[in-house]
């Protein structure tokens, strides 16, 4: 083989490459939306559901992101906040905060009355809690009915660190990971309140 022909090779490789990797960045793009929309759809509409009450819009096309900090990099990080509306109000908003759990992190999708300044209900989105025993979190519907109808002043923490929660026996820990979901939750909603437009 020439040294012609390889350098024949090396270009034609390149072509070949920078053509495969530029279509698939553009099929990426053009795909970002839906898949972001389909990713919320099966993931994140379940928790929504079981929180959201009385509305007549679809909050999963109602969202909006709102920068609510940076991460390690200095990139900012965002966060979707979900909107219910009953006759073009804002009856509830939505959106997911994560606490540490036994067997990860815990993703907690947080409602709040936005007028009231109120909890109205919780629900685990993610757990890899122990099963049987920090799955109780998602299992026992009375342990999230305990943040519900709750002021967004009210203290989230468990019982034994002064809140007003009781920790499911036995899963102490990922009783905690929801806990701190919600307390983190709520600082943030307070710190962004404005932002919102609401």
């Amino acid at each position: 083989m020439t040294l012609r022909e390889l350098i024949q090779m090396v270009v034609v490789l390149t072509i070949v490459t920078s053509v495969c990797a530029g279509g698939l960045a553009a099929v990426k793009l053009a795909t970002r939306e839906q898949i972001d929309y389909q990713q919320i759809k099966f993931i994140k509409e379940p928790a929504l559901k079981k929180i959201l009450a009385d509305y007549d819009n679809d909050p999963i096309s109602d969202r909006l992101q709102v920068v609510t900090g940076k991460d390690a990099r200095g990139r900012d990080v965002k966060t979707t906040f979900f909107l219910a509306k009953k006759g073009g109000t804002v009856k509830s908003l939505a959106f997911e905060a994560s606490g540490p759990g036994y067997g990860g992190p815990v993703g907690v999708m947080i409602a709040i009355d936005p007028q009231q300044d109120e909890v109205q209900a919780v629900a685990v989105t993610t757990q890899s809690e122990t099963p049987g025993l920090g799955t109780k979190i998602v299992d026992d519907p009375a342990f999230p009915a305990q943040f519900a109808n709750k002021p967004v002043s009210a203290n989230f923490n468990l019982a034994a660190a002064g809140g007003q929660i009781q920790a499911i026996s036995g899963a102490t820990v990922s009783s905690n990971g929801v806990s701190a979901a919600v307390t983190r939750g709520v600082e943030l909603y307070q710190n962004v309140k404005s932002q919102l437009g609401l």
